[in-house]
């Protein structure tokens, strides 16, 4: 699941700025911070701790608004959660309003909809990713044997 995210999309400063006065953590972020949290909440998710990693994929879907990553996080906490339209939702949000991660975010909604039993939904998902270049994206489709 790790490597269908695109980490060279995260955007954040190369290096901390000067420490001087006042700041908050989030100013304090990296692009290599940014990185290892979203690797960290991709592995509590791993490992059915997907709440605890909830703070995290807020952090990333608020840092990076045009990124899809930390949507589609929380999207898969709520799937976990039984929230499953709240995910659709935030996942179709995200392909349309996001710029990038959206392939990836169209791989999830898709494996989501064809694990509800949705097919004629995820049909044209489906399509567009395996359609696309060889990416995370058509990986992770092809690992739920979606391909």
């Amino acid at each position: 699941m790790l490597e269908a995210f695109d980490f060279t999309a995260l955007e954040a400063p190369a290096s901390m700025p000067e420490m001087g006065g006042e700041m908050s953590v989030r100013e304090c972020v990296t692009r290599e911070d940014l990185k290892l949290l979203c690797e960290i909440g991709v592995i509590s998710l791993a490992f059915e701790r997907g709440e605890e990693a909830m703070p995290i994929f807020q952090l990333l879907d608020e840092e990076q608004p045009h990124n899809a990553a930390g949507a589609i996080g929380i999207a898969m906490i709520e799937v976990a959660a039984g929230r499953e339209r709240d995910a659709f939702a935030r996942l179709r949000r995200s392909i349309a309003t996001r710029r990038l991660c959206v392939r990836e975010a169209k791989a999830v909604l898709a494996i989501f909809l064809i694990g509800f039993g949705r097919h004629a939904e995820a049909k044209g998902l489906r399509r567009d990713v395996l359609r696309g270049p060889d990416c995370g994206a058509r990986r992770l489709m092809q690992s739920y044997g979606i391909a």
